[in-house]
């Protein structure tokens, strides 16, 4: 298991805001209507922001933020590669387009349709057995 959330590539901009719910390193972030940070729950919603770890007072990757944290998130460019979260029930093989998900906030599922596309599959990752209804599965991602 990776001790970080970027796991390759420079092009970010590191950030901190406060929650206004429960985050865990690797969720697509987006912001609520008063700035603060919230799970990205639009499907193929426009955003490039992902939560990190708190390494610099020890937390770890597995280690949550809640709701009213102030939470570390990268600013990704396209090309760094993060250790993010793949919807249940989803089945990708590397390569494939990604986009954010609507039922399981802060995941990823397959691109479809003309949704914004944020990521592409590093490797290829099966979420379809094992996981939770509602989880998701750690795996590799390529912002793009």
């Amino acid at each position: 298991m990776p001790n970080t959330i970027i796991l390759r590539g420079d092009q970010y901009t590191r950030r901190e805001d406060k929650s206004s719910e429960a985050i865990t390193p690797g969720h697509l972030l987006d912001f609520a209507a008063d700035d603060t940070l919230i799970k990205n729950a639009t499907e193929g919603g426009r955003s490039r922001l992902f939560a990190v770890e708190a390494d610099y007072i020890g937390n770890s990757v597995t280690t949550a933020y809640a709701n009213g944290d102030r939470v570390p998130y990268a600013d990704c460019a396209p090309g760094v590669i993060v250790w993010a979260h793949l919807a249940s029930g989803q089945n990708v093989a590397r390569g494939a387009a990604l986009m954010g998900d609507s039922t399981v906030a802060g995941a990823l599922i397959a691109h479809t349709g003309t949704n914004f596309q944020c990521a592409e599959a590093d490797e290829d990752a099966d979420a379809t057995t094992g996981v939770a209804a509602a989880g998701s599965k750690r795996f590799r991602a390529r912002v793009v």
